[in-house]
């Protein structure tokens, strides 16, 4: 009797403790769901690339300043005439890649801007990311961080990758239009942009001279988390990765993996290796998340400049690991 006692209370005493930790790991997850994580704000302890994060943020400004800029808007035209001039400002020439678009809208005017430096090999790698913001009629979207942060992000990389020019591959620079959806998210009813340029190319055959593609979307969040793409080659992923741990941003560049559609995804399904760079945690939270992503508190007090310093000094130095990763398997190395 006391045998049965003694191994009933055995019983009692591990079912509570695995109640008390599971009770644990629900309240840290719950945390973590409720509340930002105060160090995911990034600091830029010393700066490892050209990136001028103050010009960038400038940039931000401006585009937010714009107000809304859906596909095929006169604001969005309005922001193309001012990316074109400072690209030309560099001293690098633009190439549009005008197109329509069939919407359950209607049709609409889209235009993909791109941008080359050109380097020693004519192999390109080429880092795309999208300057329309999605059409709300409810409310006032200006995208500070979906389609603000990364319009500027990209200008400010042009400006720092132009001292590559002469060295390396060929970098392909691309603003795509009509990321967006015009209500629901259909396989047809979005990615406009990137879905038009990887036909264009095909057609041009200028597609097979592209050896990776790197898409980045959202990365200004004041509570930087990127989050890994489970479906990019290691070759293209890690050295994006160890760039960040090397440089001490690796608790912005998560563990975690996430499957995300953006523009990568037309690219990646026309046989090019690609990868995408995006926090889809906005605001460090699950309800940060849903209160700020889509909605009219996605504005300038959400994102930070250091954010999008970070992500720039890890593409910059990334970029060489990734044509030496080229360079050694001769073809397009395997996953």
């Amino acid at each position: 009797m006391y045998g049965h006692n003694n191994t009933a209370m055995k019983v009692i005493v591990i079912v509570g403790v695995a109640t008390l930790a599971l009770l644990f790991i629900v309240a840290l997850v719950m945390k973590r769901s409720l509340k930002p994580d105060e160090s995911e704000r990034v600091r830029v302890v010393a700066s490892q690339s050209p990136f001028d994060q103050a010009r960038a943020w400038r940039d931000l400004e401006f585009v937010v300043g714009l107000g809304p800029r859906p596909a095929g808007s006169e604001k969005a035209a309005a922001l193309r005439q001012y990316l074109a001039g400072e690209i030309r400002g560099i001293g690098l020439e633009v190439r549009q890649h005008a197109f329509e678009a069939k919407t359950p809208v209607g049709p609409k005017s889209m235009v993909n801007l791109i941008t080359e430096i050109k380097g020693a090999r004519e192999d390109v790698i080429l880092l795309t990311n999208h300057y329309d913001t999605k059409q709300f009629d409810k409310f006032t979207f200006v995208g500070a961080n979906d389609g603000g942060s990364t319009t500027a992000w990209m200008l400010e990389m042009a400006r720092a990758l132009k001292s590559r020019t002469g060295r390396g591959c060929t970098l392909w620079l691309a603003w795509l239009d009509g990321e967006e959806s015009f209500g629901k998210w259909t396989a047809d009813n979005s990615l406009y942009g990137s879905r038009a340029l990887v036909a264009h190319l095909k057609e041009k055959g200028e597609l097979s001279k592209i050896r990776a593609v790197i898409n980045v979307d959202m990365i200004g969040d004041a509570y930087l988390c990127i989050h890994r793409d489970p479906d990019a080659p290691t070759w293209l992923l890690n050295p994006v990765w160890d760039t960040a741990r090397r440089f001490g941003y690796m608790r912005h560049f998560g563990l975690s993996a996430r499957k995300v559609e953006d523009d990568h995804i037309p690219f990646r399904e026309a046989g090019i290796p690609a990868l995408e760079i995006i926090d889809f945690s906005y605001g460090g939270s699950l309800v940060q998340h849903g209160q700020n992503w889509h909605t009219a508190q996605d504005t300038l007090d959400k994102v930070r400049a250091e954010s999008l310093k970070a992500v720039g000094d890890v593409i910059y130095h990334s970029l060489s690991v990734i044509e030496a990763q080229l360079d050694r398997q001769g073809t397009r190395p395997a996953s």
